[in-house]
């Protein structure tokens, strides 16, 4: 896609998570607050958890680069106790640094007139670690607070600021997530229920059905192009993905010149 829009005249820009913590070349803001921000969420992701592993993420250097070096991300699937609080406190961690992301980053490259393409966005990450500690059973705090703070981040990803100019949600069975992330290498933290204490295929199909069912539904309520992958090959969903993405880039040009 990026090569498309450049081959018509565009200034496209690739974004992930890892280009932006791997400028550790930038001393400025936000880029070191961003850093540090990333050491927070895993240590907090852990807080209370009684196991070796995470224990040592707990305790881990404070500092980005040495928290890496220490090789402490992303942590283990399913940890011994962990606590409530901290769960939702690292959701609300990665909440603050896209908006961070989004203000000093995103931003500053639509104001140097670049397309802005990025991987994935904020609000699923977010929702789904929330969703995670709604099961935990610990029970250091309340359902009802959990349940507002999912409102807040489900409310603030829906505002313009933070939305994107052009959304596209890849629709996908969480049978068929499963099998891709197996082929990966074997399932992360967060992708299935490893946090209450229930691992395994079953608890990773029930997780990501039910947050594909809500990703859609805020996708279709926010006004995003729906593409069903489950009858595309990945080169089909990218190039539908791709015209999806020129058609609206010169839609908005178009009524930008008016």
């Amino acid at each position: 896609m990026v090569e498309r829009l450049a081959a018509q005249g565009h200034k496209p820009k690739f974004m992930r998570w890892q280009d932006i913590l791997s400028r550790t070349d930038r001393d400025d803001f936000p880029y070191v607050s961003i850093r540090q921000l990333l050491v927070e969420i895993w240590r907090t992701r852990y807080g209370g958890a009684t196991d070796p592993y995470s224990l040592r993420v707990q305790h881990g250097p404070p500092l980005y680069e040495d928290f890496k070096r220490a090789r402490l991300d992303p942590g283990p699937v399913s940890p011994v106790d962990p606590h409530r609080s901290g769960v939702v406190a690292s959701a609300l961690l990665e909440f603050v640094a896209e908006t961070l992301i989004q203000t000093e980053i995103v931003n500053e490259h639509l104001s140097n007139g670049r397309i802005v393409v990025r991987d994935g966005f904020g609000y699923r990450n977010a929702m789904k670690v929330l969703r995670v500690a709604h099961e935990i059973s610990h029970d250091d705090m309340p359902g009802d607070f959990i349940t507002r703070a999912s409102d807040f981040v489900a409310d603030s990803f829906s505002s313009r600021f933070m939305q994107p100019d052009i959304g596209v949600f890849l629709k996908v069975t969480a049978e068929e997530c499963y099998r891709r992330i197996a082929e990966r290498g074997g399932v992360g933290p967060f992708e299935d229920m490893g946090f209450t204490g229930r691992a395994g295929r079953s608890s990773f199909i029930e997780l990501q059905g039910a947050l594909l069912a809500e990703y859609e539904r805020m996708a279709t309520s926010w006004g995003w192009h729906i593409v069903d992958l489950r009858d595309s090959s990945p080169a089909e969903a990218l190039d539908a993905v791709a015209e999806i993405v020129l058609a609206e880039v010169a839609s908005l040009q178009g009524a930008a010149e008016l």
